[in-house]
């Protein structure tokens, strides 16, 4: 997938998943925390032969279809949330999503889950009103992606499962509009 993002938000962007127009929701790793993500992923893909992505919380996995200019301008939505802290446990972690049916799904083969901060929650409310028109009501239910069902940070993608214990914690970091 390829990350587009907007001048203003440079924390938050929306990104193309396929040639069919759909796009998800991220929530971005500042400088400096990036680049020290950005060496552990990249050493972890060239070490298995795996993918590699920007590094980001999706706050949502399928935001919708629509032109790289609706996503923006809906994007809009989320500019006056504020500061997002992102704060992850200094062990365990980092962790595999396990689907019902025992497998670990692609895009959660290596994840570190923060802390579910109200910041957080809020970032994701906003996100799915914004881009999916869901009420108030329906957004008091958290919403996040099966299996794990939690904020998570991916660190790895398709990897064997002995690659987590490998994998550091990511620093903590704050997300922020400034």
């Amino acid at each position: 997938s390829t990350s587009h993002r907007h001048p203003a938000q440079r924390w938050l962007t929306v990104a193309r998943m396929d040639s069919k127009q759909h796009f998800s929701v991220w929530l971005l790793v500042p400088e400096p925390q990036r680049a020290t993500v950005v060496a552990a992923m990249k050493a972890a893909a060239d070490t298995h032969g795996l993918a590699t992505s920007e590094p980001h919380i999706t706050l949502l996995g399928d935001a919708g279809a629509g032109t790289e200019a609706e996503m923006t301008a809906k994007l809009a939505a989320l500019a006056g949330i504020g500061a997002v802290p992102c704060i992850f446990a200094k062990s365990g972690a980092v962790t595999a999503g396990i689907g019902a049916d025992g497998t670990v799904p692609w895009n959660q083969s290596a994840v570190a889950v923060p802390a579910p901060t109200p910041e957080l929650s809020r970032a994701h409310r906003t996100a799915r009103q914004a881009f999916r028109g869901e009420s108030v009501e329906a957004v008091a239910l958290e919403g996040w992606a099966p299996p794990i069902r939690q904020p998570h940070l991916s660190l790895a993608y398709g990897n064997p499962p002995e690659l987590v214990a490998t994998l550091d914690t990511p620093p903590d970091y704050v997300a922020d509009t400034a």
